[in-house]
Formats: C-alpha cells, sequence, structure tokens
C-alpha cells in the first residue's frame, strides 16, 4: 500500500519507465521482423542481425545462434514471434 505522494510520484516513473522501455523493444523487433515475406516473426537470419546491430555482446554468441533460436522457438515453426523474444529479452535482463 502507497503511504506518500512520493512514492505514488515513484511509481508512476516506473510504470512510465517500464512503458517506455516494451515500446522500445517492441521497435526493435519490428525493425528487424519482416525483411522476408513474415512480417511479425524474426528469421535466424533477422534475428542475427538484430542482435549484431543492436547488442554490444552479440559477436559472442554468434556461434551459438542455431541454439538459441531453438531455444526461444516455443512453437517450433522457425520463427521467432514477439512473444518468443520476450524470452530472449527475459535472459538479457537476468544477465543485466
Amino acid at each position: 500500500m502507497l503511504t506518500s505522494p512520493w512514492e505514488l510520484d515513484r511509481l508512476s516513473s516506473v510504470t512510465m519507465s517500464l512503458e517506455s522501455a516494451v515500446k522500445a523493444i517492441a521497435e526493435v523487433f519490428r525493425k528487424y521482423a519482416g525483411g522476408d515475406d513474415k512480417k511479425e516473426t524474426l528469421s535466424c537470419d533477422e534475428l542475427k542481425k538484430l542482435l549484431q546491430e543492436e547488442c554490444s555482446k552479440a559477436g559472442c554468441c554468434a556461434g551459438k545462434l542455431p541454439m538459441l533460436m531453438k531455444r526461444l522457438d516455443a512453437n517450433k515453426d522457425g520463427q521467432i514471434d514477439i512473444v518468443e523474444f520476450g524470452t530472449l529479452i527475459g535472459m538479457m535482463a537476468k544477465k543485466a
């Protein structure tokens, strides 16, 4: 329970930050998805490009991309949708 106006302001700030982060993540996903005919998913090549261009530590996992795709692709369709991409974000957040 919030006990002061300061706590309410802090909660509002966190909410705005989270909303901004979610929008930014969705924008990055959409920027790389759709390089092929599937506009709402990332192929392995699109995921590779996203990691290379958006993540400073991507070079260290380039050889592990097939394993990463397999781990993220929950429905086994060979593509990463935005929900599956969320798993990658969670993995990255855990290491941040």
